[in-house]
């Protein structure tokens, strides 16, 4: 029942409190710390599963190399933490075998092995030739085969369910109301294998209902579907939910009550205030870095994801998402430009007479503005062989005025659960980098542009600082991101190609000047959008921002002449036309057609929802917002593993992402997630986490996920994600398919 019990590598095993490494085919845990309770330093595995009243054998080898007492348990996944079996172990530095017999109190289909060595000597603790024998508990799967979007469909949109059968041959279906009676009926398409999850699938259509209703229900060959809506409003509060989303980040604030859809949602402000300043200790290489000689206030802005880390890198095309969703409500032909006015979310800032759109990417702005380094101050920043990771690292001291520090973050990972005004952990300034000060360049140009007419002072604010990085950036056009502490992510990124076309292109639309002009049109990356479609590459993400910058060339009024405006709508068309006809060769119907999975792959879905929308409002094809649509059917329960990927939203909804605050999982002080947040999704190409590496080589593509609080690779929920979901919503809520 154990993977990897000969330590190939260390796939499947996990550890806290120390460094595991596979050595001589025994997984090795190094410890430096011993912490004030055996669970503070733990090797273990989890997602086993028990059945009550039978044997198990439980084998290892174990050895340390210096003499230490260690507990070995096989206990439940998290609260109560019910032991089934507990043993005390002493280990020396010769290898000695355990064979340990149990037979458990009750049947559990989450439990986990350890090995707990915390309260010792730091020391080394090895162990291998690990099986646990006995029977494995079968779980029967509750997945429904008739696979729908669980909220609904718009009416006037396509409505399809994909089945997960064996049978090639066509299957009889019927739509039944709520009261069983059966509205529609006809056959099913046999589609094949469907390649990204390895499964032989049909396709029901039955579009041809368009009358409001709930409580509907598919039955095909006998198989019942989740019950679903039909109707015009079915994303329209979900939209709401997902814009909560970002004031729930919000650091420096307190999260009240009559804002949140629960009152156990609010929470006191966290790092409020936050003043800071460069890292100035050694890093884990053993560099060591001089700091600053000054700190900055960074109160505010958004809470990356579960952990406490502001970016600007990833906050960049978070807030550039949410400003260009409301630059699009003003000027696309179809639209309402009034969804988000002033008072319709709910938010502090609620009646102050701006679009709550904008409210909320101010929140971030101003954060990215207090993250500029001051004039006439110098920073230390890494220099070093980018091909190696910055392995050949020196410091080199630089005048950073105008450039953008990288994060602010703790200096040391935190656990959960962990409410952010409660994090113990003493908080630094990354150094600063290129790419931040561009993301900087880029956002703040477009600030200046939505809040020209609305708030003047701002405005220029932020024109003046987007300037300056501009300037900066080009000053220092290689300062890459270093991981110097490790409380967060590195974030990093050695191209920025993208980066400064994005931010020119911004500049330019905002600005008309020249010199941003000359920028794009010279730039490699000139009216770049993504090509293909096998798999997320090119795609828009923090990563590539390439076509953030065609985009707001193709949306935004400019000076570039009207030829070159139609070249880069030409280019996003293009685009969303290989997204748009991968739909008919997937049979989750989707506009994606790889087999491959990569972290945040719900997310890829969402923004090519935003070049889809895009194209619809430059062409007026309905095709496109069908796309759109059916993207959101797979977010929303039309996918192989019968989940809503979205909080609060389905039948079998988000319950457990990875978050420090809404940690509920392991807490039951904790609070649940809120509703109208989406988890990252399948990733079938890193299992680094302890939940994510028992699925290796055991799962395809769509099929590698699981909603777990520690599945940090598979169930994290970031803002970046959150971003294009409200857009899509937003977009498929306000237009298009509900006429």
């Amino acid at each position: 029942m154990l993977t990897n019990g000969g330590f190939q590598g260390t796939d499947g095993w996990w550890a806290a409190g120390g460094t595991l490494n596979a050595e001589n085919q025994m997984g090795c845990l190094t410890f430096t710390e011993s912490g004030a309770n055996p669970w503070d330093v733990i090797l273990g595995q989890s997602n086993l599963g028990l059945v009550q009243g039978q044997t198990y054998k439980l084998h290892f080898t174990a050895m340390a190399k210096s003499n230490i007492n260690v507990k070995a348990l096989i206990q439940h996944d998290g609260a109560p933490y019910t032991n089934y079996m507990v043993q005390d172990l002493a280990l020396s530095s010769t290898p000695k075998p355990f064979d340990i017999q149990f037979t458990p109190s009750a049947t559990d289909e989450k439990t986990q092995f350890q090995l707990q060595m915390g309260t010792q000597t730091p020391t080394t603790v090895c162990i291998g030739e690990a099986t646990l024998s006995g029977p494995s508990l079968v779980k029967k799967s509750d997945l429904a085969s008739v696979r729908v979007n669980q909220v609904g469909y718009l009416s006037k949109a396509l409505k399809r369910a994909t089945i997960a059968t064996d049978s090639k041959d066509s299957l009889p279906w019927v739509l039944r109301n709520a009261q069983g009676e059966a509205i529609a009926e006809g056959k099913t398409t046999p589609f094949g294998l469907n390649a990204a999850s390895g499964e032989n699938v049909q396709i029901a259509d039955f579009s041809q209902v368009t009358a409001p209703a709930t409580g509907l229900v598919l039955e095909v060959a006998g198989q019942k579907s989740h019950p679903f809506s039909i109707g015009d409003d079915i994303y329209h509060t979900m939209k709401f939910d997902a814009l909560s989303f970002f004031y729930q980040q919000r650091s420096g604030i307190d999260i009240e009550a009559k804002y949140v859809q629960r009152p156990d949602l609010a929470r006191p402000a966290g790092h409020s205030p936050e003043k800071v300043t460069c890292f100035n200790k050694q890093d884990a290489k053993g560099n060591q870095w001089p700091g600053c000689d000054f700190t900055l206030d960074v109160t505010g802005g958004w809470y990356d994801a579960g952990d406490q880390g502001k970016y600007v890198v990833n906050g960049g095309i978070s807030v550039w998402t949410l400003m260009n969703l409301y630059e699009r409500e003003q000027l696309a032909k179809e639209g309402d430009k009034s969804a988000f006015a002033d008072g319709k979310a709910k938010i502090p800032e609620q009646h102050n007479g701006h679009n709550d759109l904008l409210d909320e990417s101010r929140w971030m702005m101003e954060f990215f503005l207090a993250m500029q380094v001051p004039e006439g101050k110098k920073v230390w920043v890494p220099v070093g062989d980018q091909s190696k990771q910055l392995d050949n690292l020196t410091l080199t001291e630089i005048d950073a005025s105008g450039m953008v520090f990288h994060k602010v973050a703790d200096e040391a990972w935190t656990g959960m659960p962990l409410p952010p005004h409660k994090d113990p952990q003493p908080r630094f300034l990354s150094h600063p980098s290129t790419a931040a000060t561009l993301n900087l360049a880029a956002t703040a140009a477009q600030s200046a542009r939505v809040w020209k007419d609305r708030d003047p002072a701002f405005a220029q604010r932020s024109l003046q600082a987007a300037e300056r990085a501009w300037k900066a950036a080009n000053r220092h056009p290689n300062v890459y991101a270093y991981d110097n502490f490790v409380g967060s992510g590195p974030y990093d990124d050695t191209q920025l190609k993208d980066e400064f076309y994005w931010a020119a292109a911004e500049l330019f639309a905002t600005t008309g000047k020249a010199e941003y002009k000359q920028a794009v049109q010279q730039s490699p990356l000139y009216l770049a959008a993504p090509k293909g479609d096998r798999s997320a590459s090119g795609d828009l993400y923090w990563q590539d921002l390439s076509s953030a910058g065609t985009i707001t060339l193709a949306m935004v009024p400019n000076t570039l002449g009207k030829q070159e405006v139609e070249k880069a709508r030409a280019a996003i068309i293009a685009a969303a036309d290989g997204y748009q006809k991968s739909v008919a060769t997937e049979g989750y119907l989707i506009p994606y057609q790889a087999t491959e999975y990569p972290w945040g792959s719900n997310s890829n879905l969402m923004n090519r929802s935003i070049f889809l929308g895009l194209a619809h409002d430059f062409t007026g094809e309905r095709k496109y917002l069908q796309a759109m649509s059916d993207a959101m059917d797979y977010v929303l329960g039309r996918n192989p593993l019968d989940q809503s990927y979205v909080s609060g939203y389905g039948s079998r909804p988000l319950k457990n992402p990875h978050h420090r605050f809404w940690a509920h999982p392991i807490d039951p002080a904790s609070p649940l997630v809120p509703p109208g947040v989406m988890s990252g999704g399948p990733n079938s190409i890193n299992f680094s986490d302890p939940v994510a590496s028992t699925l290796k080589g055991k799962c395809t593509g769509q099929t590698c996920w699981k909603d777990e609080i520690g599945a940090w690779t598979l169930n994290e929920v970031t803002i970046n994600w959150n971003a294009p979901f409200l857009w899509a919503l937003s977009v498929l809520d306000e237009g298009g398919l509900t006429r």
